[in-house]
């Protein structure tokens, strides 16, 4: 007989039973690719890493890379820390095991984790707002050498290419690990992809006429670089990573030019670089061409292979600098001395910069040196020595480590002095974007007191701390009364912060009032300064979301005609860059933007290939309302009078007014394309101007 106590024994096991077997459903059920499996905000990461971990084993130091667009769709920033600490946590290294790539306001966010010794990828993509979870997960095995060993293997790949078994990123990610898993991508070429998001043969000719512009034209201190990418292809978004030539500081202007123009300038055009020596007084067209024919003829491809199969060919064959010297590849067109007037001429729209040069026809149309791995551990002792303990409560850090020639080999002796202190990626740290030329400085940032350590550091013969000073920045502090004003625009004359005083009290204020948008912070990392200019692209951006949706199988082309520090914003919102044809830059001139209208920010063309319909918005922004309403004084230094209006550009609120539309103009992809033409006024093609 079987007493009370055994019978609820037996309905205690059951249900134990039972939640068991339900725990394990969900979890097979989270497993499969495809099935959704719902997480909050601090769990969700750890689900990514979980479900990589369960397809692939550990991820080790030695055999795993990941490459994820985490931080550029809408939102995703939330995610950040979290990942971080997921990653940081396996004792993984920011220059070895990661590529974070940019990508579109309404790309899906996806993670792809490659593990070198069996080839095999886990593909995530997550979901994320109402409810936090995996959408999409699948495996599959991506080792080159396997894919293409035959026919048949040949084939089973490109038909999973086809099926967008990665959503559609399959290039990209066969690429990048293959060639991670070589040992032999260079690492300062790995940072482009950050921008461009794959690896082709298009962005590695960019590093290679880069690394022929070094070569041959040093960027040192006093030199500068001006591009004018005529023709564009993706070697564009080199110059942009590596020498901070952004549309919205004037460093690279884009337009195309006809196959008949391609051909009258002869030996395949790659571009004009301009080099502004400051040092020598002077300032040279340097015409370059590159000719991928000679990539082809010796990469070992085939004519039926798929694009898959040739670009990465090429792509392994551009890497290997013993390359570099083949006869032909890079060509040095023309060198002309050239002035200031002749450089402005060239910026203009509808102006070829070619015809400017005379190649074309215009009928055709201090402290002890240590060791490597000590310096970053010297430069935070040094902050705390000046500020005292780096809280993540008052403590904001900026750094332009990763531009500067070679101080990539510092970012994960940084990375573990930051994290080793508690900071948080999206709550401490702003690393922003800089010229390969630039120094490697710091500036640390104590909220409470309003103090800042700025730090340069020097480290090719010795490591060192070169420079270093603290200052208070508070603005209410520095802008209370004449005597504050003036005694701070002397230290922005004498350079306290090595030029960089705007930057740093801008950027450091606005963190601290707490009502910095992230969305906006991330902008700065490509802009590397405040101003009401990366401000009002902001605007700019938010309403054209808002007024055009950018949803899935919608996508921007901007024309930064005229051209201000806005449009690094839609460069890093939109993933607009040049090299990938998102954005064209021309110059007006002052009776061009008065024709049309005195407030002309541009043309927002919208491809809707839901609707099958393309669109250019013609925008202005009157920055005049910003002003007037923002507080700041006639008199008024610059920084006192642009930092005004970025703390009111802040305030979503006071948006109303700022953008109009002047026009709406239905076209088709062959207007479309006359508008990108270097011979071609945009404005006039669309009837706007005559």
């Amino acid at each position: 007989m079987v007493g009370k106590s055994g019978i609820a024994n037996r309905k205690i096991k059951t249900k134990i039973t039972d939640f068991v077997l339900l725990t394990m459903l969900v979890f097979f059920l989270g497993s499969i690719p495809g099935m959704a499996f719902e997480a909050d905000n601090s769990e969700l990461m750890a689900q990514v890493f979980g479900a990589a971990e369960e397809s692939l084993g550990d991820l080790g130091l030695e055999d795993t890379l990941i490459i994820t667009d985490l931080g550029s769709p809408a939102e995703s920033y939330v995610f950040l820390d979290d990942f971080y600490s997921e990653f940081y946590d396996r004792e993984l290294l920011y220059t070895d095991n990661l590529l974070v790539v940019q990508n579109a306001r309404n790309a899906p966010l996806w993670f792809a984790f490659f593990d070198k010794p069996s080839g095999n990828c886990t593909f995530i993509e997550v979901s994320y707002g109402d409810g936090n979870e995996i959408s999409y997960q699948v495996t599959e095995n991506i080792d080159f050498d396997t894919l293409s060993e035959n026919q048949e293997s040949i084939d089973a790949w490109s038909e999973k290419v086809s099926s967008k078994v990665f959503d559609g990123r399959e290039f990209a990610i066969l690429t990048i690990c293959n060639a991670w898993a070589t040992g032999d991508l260079d690492y300062e070429l790995m940072q482009c992809l950050e921008l461009h998001n794959h690896f082709c043969p298009g962005v590695s000719s960019g590093y290679i006429l880069a690394n022929w512009m070094e070569e041959n034209f040093p960027f040192e201190d006093g030199v500068s670089y001006t591009v004018f990418s005529c023709p564009n292809w993706c070697k564009d978004d080199v110059f942009v990573k590596r020498w901070d030539a952004t549309p919205g500081k004037g460093g690279i202007w884009v337009s195309a030019l006809t196959d008949e123009e391609i051909e009258e300038i002869g030996n395949s055009p790659a571009g004009i670089f301009v080099v502004t020596d400051k040092n020598a007084g002077t300032m040279k067209a340097v015409v370059l061409g590159f000719d991928f024919d000679v990539v082809n003829a010796e990469c070992g491809a085939q004519a039926d292979d798929p694009s898959w199969i040739s670009k990465y060919l090429m792509d392994l064959w551009l890497m290997d600098r013993g390359n570099w010297d083949e006869e032909g590849l890079v060509t040095e067109i023309a060198v002309i001395d050239i002035d200031s007037d002749t450089l402005n001429e060239m910026k203009l729209a509808g102006v070829n910069p070619y015809v400017v040069l005379g190649l074309l026809n215009p009928e055709g149309n201090g402290n002890s040196s240590v060791e490597d791995s000590e310096l970053m551990g010297q430069v935070f002792a040094a902050a705390e020595e000046s500020l005292g303990d780096l809280s993540s409560e008052d403590t904001f850090i900026m750094t332009d480590i990763g531009s500067p020639a070679e101080s990539d080999f510092f970012l994960n002796d940084f990375y573990s002095e930051f994290y080793g202190r508690d900071l948080q990626y999206t709550q401490n740290l702003l690393a922003v974007q800089n010229a390969r030329n630039a120094p490697l400085w710091f500036a640390f940032f104590d909220k409470s007191s309003g103090d800042c350590t700025y730090i340069e550091v020097s480290y090719e013969d010795e490591n060192e701390i070169s420079y270093q000073v603290t200052e208070n920045i508070d603005f209410d502090t520095l802008s209370k009364n004449k005597k504050s004003v003036d005694a701070w625009s002397e230290k922005v004359s004498s350079k306290v912060f090595d030029g960089r005083e705007f930057a740093i009290l801008t950027i450091c204020n606005a963190w601290a009032t707490g009502d910095l948008d992230y969305e906006l912070m991330q902008c700065l990392e490509l802009h590397n300064h405040f101003c009401p200019g990366v401000s009002s692209g902001y605007v700019l951006a938010n309403w054209m979301e808002e007024n055009y949706p950018l949803e899935d199988g919608v996508s921007y082309t901007v024309f930064s005609s005229p051209q201000w520090c806005k449009d690094d914003v839609f460069l890093q919102r939109w993933d607009a860059t040049p090299g990938t044809g998102g954005i064209w830059v021309a110059e007006l001139t002052d009776e061009d933007i008065e024709a049309i209208d005195s407030s002309l920010a541009g043309i927002f063309v919208v491809k809707d290939n839901n609707a099958g319909t393309l669109k250019a918005v013609v925008l202005g922004y009157n920055s005049d309302i910003a002003s007037a309403q923002c507080g700041a004084k006639d008199t008024d230094p610059s920084w006192v009078s642009k930092y005004l209006k970025d703390l009111w550009l802040m305030e979503p609120d006071n948006w109303d007014g700022l953008v109009t539309e002047i026009a709406v103009i239905d076209i088709d992809s062959d207007t479309l394309s006359e508008m990108k033409l270097a011979d071609t006024n945009a404005y006039e093609v669309l009837g706007l101007l005559d």
